[in-house]
């Protein structure tokens, strides 16, 4: 079985805690690169035998394992068909060793009413001035497509797919998952500020000032173990690992 034991954990571990925060439904979709072989580990298009799937439960085992183009090696259950948009973010960034495709509730907003989403607070400077957006509003299934939102993603953390979520890309599967829930925040902070006034962003030396604070390992690992201690004192993550 491709992938080592504490890859699979961590990754049904952040579809759980994604699960819990409201940041991952059905259709959410989690990907990591395999170190030991450069396949691909993705959360599957449908399990336990049923035509559906759920990030709340999801284990270990419920995982499939695809090659660099998408191929199917490993798993019991389909790889999701949305595949493209894993195959073209990890050929382009070979930083990049984690990535979510999340239905997120506010900051898919601002891709639908072609607001700018800007950094207002401290906790979005990771994003930078602006996160780009691939103007693509469809399912993500050609490889075509998935180039495309590797070209808008660039080197960010995150793109905002047109009216479609976003996708959200980390040196780690702890990365990735920090990103996402401070992209989140970041959009509902912006869109609570605009209903009592004009949001200012962080600009020039106040936001790169910004950045080397909030996007370091020991920002990064406390959001994680934070997440960790929530989820375990709500009982998410109960049978995470079988």
């Amino acid at each position: 079985m491709q992938g080592t034991k504490e890859l699979r954990e961590k990754l049904a571990t952040a579809c759980r805690l994604l699960y819990m925060e409201g940041l991952m439904d059905h259709a959410g979709l989690a990907g990591a690169r395999i170190p030991e072989t450069g396949n691909l580990l993705l959360n599957p298009r449908e399990m336990r035998g049923t035509p559906g799937r759920h990030p709340g439960i999801m284990t270990a085992g419920d995982f499939v394992v695809v090659d660099p183009e998408g191929t199917k090696l490993e798993g019991e259950n389909n790889p999701p068909s949305e595949t493209p948009i894993f195959t073209g973010v990890f050929r382009a960034r070979a930083d990049a060793m984690a990535i979510f495709h999340l239905h997120l509730p506010i900051a898919t907003l601002f891709s639908i009413a072609g607001t700018p989403l800007r950094p207002v607070g401290v906790m979005g400077s990771p994003f930078g001035g602006v996160v780009p957006v691939c103007p693509d509003a469809t399912l993500i299934q050609s490889r075509e497509q998935g180039e495309a939102v590797a070209r808008a993603l660039g080197k960010n953390l995150a793109v905002l797919l047109q009216g479609h979520g976003a996708v959200i890309a980390g040196g780690s599967i702890e990365e990735a998952f920090v990103a996402s829930i401070l992209l989140e925040d970041s959009a509902v902070l912006q869109y609570r500020a605009s209903a009592i006034g004009t949001p200012q962003a962080l600009e020039g030396d106040a936001l790169r000032q910004a950045q080397e604070q909030i996007w370091q390992p020991k920002v990064i690992s406390k959001m994680w173990h934070y997440y960790l201690m929530k989820g375990q004192s709500t009982g998410i993550l109960v049978g995470s690992s079988s």
